[in-house]
């Protein structure tokens, strides 16, 4: 699994630093999801980069279906039978980088507050749903979908 670089904090050039502390991280639950999928999709929505593919994207919809595909990919609920490929197969200019930068809001949302098997085994499925994607998309490193 990648890890994102330690940054020093004289290193943090125009990157604020929390004035409170961050909350405790704790095991990731089921009913943990849709908070979790709230907040990663929040920061999604100021990314430059993967804002754009999410404008016209209605998140109380959204939300609650891709809880419940990442719930039974990580708990095995059973509660997702859709294609998650679809979507993103309509969305025009995909490249690496946006997979990337997907992955690193992806671990840093779920590293903020949660730790333990389920948060780890999340971060893992991530990058395994990102690099099918990528592959199903064919993009290599030159390529835009």
């Amino acid at each position: 699994m990648r890890s994102l670089p330690i940054v020093a904090p004289e290193e943090r050039s125009g990157v604020e630093t929390a004035s409170e502390p961050l909350p405790e991280r704790r095991e990731l639950q089921d009913t943990d999801l849709h908070d979790l999928l709230v907040e990663f999709y929040a920061t999604v929505a100021r990314d430059e980069l993967l804002a754009p593919y999410f404008v016209a994207v209605d998140m109380r919809d959204h939300i609650p279906r891709i809880a419940n595909f990442w719930s039974t990919i990580i708990f095995h609920t059973q509660r997702y039978s859709d294609n998650a490929f679809r979507p993103h197969a309509a969305m025009p200019g995909l490249t690496r980088a946006h997979f990337s930068r997907w992955l690193a809001v992806l671990e840093q949302t779920v590293d903020r507050s949660f730790t333990g098997v389920a948060a780890e085994r999340m971060k893992a499925l991530g990058h395994r749903v990102a690099e099918s994607m990528q592959m199903r998309l064919r993009l290599d490193d030159s390529t835009q979908y």
